[in-house]
């Protein structure tokens, strides 16, 4: 039988499916991480050491890294920060103790509990201690009115400080040279500036005794010599107590990120701050946040923000022993003449100063006829008797000197037309230089205009006077033997009356109450006024401009970082 064919069976295989196309995954977009807020400078840094620091990029690094006890808010007025409250009279922590010579203002600061220095120690009543006691040393090199006029400062606990004012009698032991202490007091006693003190009748009670009390880590530089202290490893890289640290130092910038501490008073919002330096510094393009205290040609008003805030006082001040302003009448017929408000209406962002010797062309020509000047001509005339008993006419004429800076021309321009029209005859005398470079304000030795006291009358910008004693009390007159800048009154006005009024408002124990010393210094500002050692003229506005970060609170009396904990990206 014949063998069955195979049959052969095909096997069908299933339809093979395409697979879709295999889609490459995009790349997901990282955001850029947020960059530090800019700030520019043309000066250099000088050191970052707090107790040496001067240049203005140096302070605003300094016042981000270090908060301390008690600031300054852009009113100038005092704001506790490390420590738990301002003292004063009002909550017992300032007070007077004692009787007659030896009667002292005690001051109590109370550091807050979670205090720290950013590397994690806790800030002690000893780190505040170390300061003064640094700052007293005679190796330091350092000159602090303030501190100086501390007789002792103790640790009462980790936490609490006691701060001892002079008394009165130890003041002139001062003078003397003969108080020790705490501190090599005879070492300030040699340089003379305790001089002042040596019939001193009231306890050292200075306006802001607030102020005082400073700390420094001494875990880190108790064993840096004083010497040594403004070139040390610290000066460089400081640990303060803010709420930011040290991330980077280079040649032309410093870095400062988040402190990796909590800060007590606020977690910071912003990635961080960074201060560049040099003159060819500018900000970027683009949309990095910064802040700016002028306004480059790269940049329009459209891309920033501009904050305004009161930053200075343009005033006249008189030589008040120089003919015609040692004359009351001739000032005060000065403040009548001038039209503030026409003033400030050529400057830009400039404000009205209000005054008790408000603009009154006709009160102006009768104090002049008062003063017995014939005003039927211009200028002005009157007899006077020279020194061989002659009579001699001479007109009403005297130099304004001012400086070059605008709009300050055209204020002395329109000055003298005012006062023109008033009988003055006024001669404009341009310095030029700006800030020291300018011969009226360089020192003494340089012949320095207001500190030699070489003007009649002088145009000039000047912060407003928190200090009457300083710009108008007869101790700030600078002379040949004491001409520092912080003599602050080249008019050379010296009235008792006004004295007596400017130590009840800044060295008397009112001082310690907030009350009262705002109404013993109203009334010190009230008789200077009448006295018209001065004529305030308008106040100046100056802008900062923004970009991508809020918070910023400008002020005339603190670095523009004195709040920056507060600073939010935008």
């Amino acid at each position: 039988m014949p063998t069955p064919t195979p049959q052969i069976q095909e096997t069908l295989s299933p339809p093979t499916e395409t697979p879709p196309p295999t889609l490459t995954p995009q790349p997901t977009a990282t955001p850029a991480p947020p960059r530090p807020v800019a700030l520019f400078y043309s000066g250099a840094i000088d050191t970052l050491h707090p107790l040496y620091a001067t240049s203005p990029g140096a302070r605003d690094v300094l016042a981000a890294l270090f908060v301390g006890c008690i600031g300054q808010d852009e009113q100038g007025a005092p704001v506790a920060l490390g420590c738990e409250r301002t003292p004063t009279a009002e909550n017992g922590d300032a007070t007077f103790i004692g009787d007659g010579l030896d009667r002292h203002l005690q001051v109590t600061f109370r550091i807050r509990p979670d205090w720290r220095w950013t590397d994690g120690t806790a800030v002690s009543a000893q780190d505040a201690v170390y300061a003064w006691e640094l700052t007293m040393s005679p190796e330091a090199g350092l000159r602090d009115p303030l501190a100086q006029s501390v007789f002792s400062m103790t640790a009462l606990d980790e936490r609490t400080v006691i701060v001892r004012f002079m008394s009165a009698a130890q003041a002139r032991a001062a003078a003397e040279g003969t108080l020790r202490g705490q501190v090599p007091f005879e070492y300030f006693s040699r340089l003379g500036d305790y001089a002042v003190y040596a019939e001193r009748e009231r306890p050292l009670a200075p306006a802001n005794y607030w102020a005082v009390l400073r700390w420094l880590p001494s875990h880190l530089l108790r064993d840096v010599p004083p010497m040594e202290q403004r070139s040390s490893a610290f000066a460089a890289r400081p640990v303060g107590d803010g709420a930011y640290e040290i991330a980077d130092v280079g040649s032309d910038r410093i870095l400062l990120r988040p402190s990796a501490r909590p800060f007590p008073l606020g977690t910071p919002s912003i990635a961080g701050i960074e201060f560049i330096v040099g003159d060819s510094a500018t900000p970027a393009s683009d949309d990095a946040p910064v802040i700016l205290f002028e306004l480059p040609d790269s940049a329009t008003e459209d891309d920033v923000t501009a904050i305004g805030y009161p930053a200075g006082l343009e005033q006249l001040v008189f030589n008040v022993e120089r003919f015609p302003f040692d004359d009351l009448r001739v000032r005060q017929a000065v403040a009548h003449a001038i039209d503030r408000a026409a003033l400030a209406s050529n400057a830009q962002s400039a404000v009205p100063v209000e005054s008790a010797l408000a603009y009154d062309p006709a009160r102006a020509r009768a104090l002049l006829a008062e003063a017995g000047w014939t005003c039927d001509v211009w200028p002005c005339r009157k007899a006077f008797s020279d020194a061989n008993g002659a009579i001699v006419t001479r007109t009403l004429e005297f130099k304004l000197t001012t400086t070059e800076r605008e709009p300050r021309n055209t204020t002395a321009q329109i000055l003298q037309k005012q006062l023109a029209a008033a009988g003055f005859g006024v001669n404009v005398e341009i310095v030029y230089g700006l800030g020291r470079a300018s011969k009226m304000f360089a020192p003494y030795e340089e012949g320095g205009i207001l500190l030699t006291r070489n003007f009649d009358a002088a145009l000039y910008e000047t912060v407003a006077p928190t200090a009457l004693g300083a710009r108008f009390g007869c101790a700030g007159i600078p002379t040949r033997e004491t001409h520092d800048f912080s003599k602050g009154n080249p008019g050379g006005f010296c009235d008792e009356a006004v004295d007596r009024l400017i130590a009840e408002a800044e060295d008397s124990e009112s001082v310690i109450s907030p009350r009262a010393r705002a109404e013993a210094f109203a009334r010190a500002e009230a008789a200077i006024q009448q006295a018209a050692p001065f004529i305030p003229l308008y106040a100046i506005h100056r802008q900062v401009w923004l970009r991508g970060v809020d918070g910023i609170r400008p002020s005339p009396y603190a670095p523009i970082t004195w709040n920056a904990w507060t600073w939010r990206a935008r």
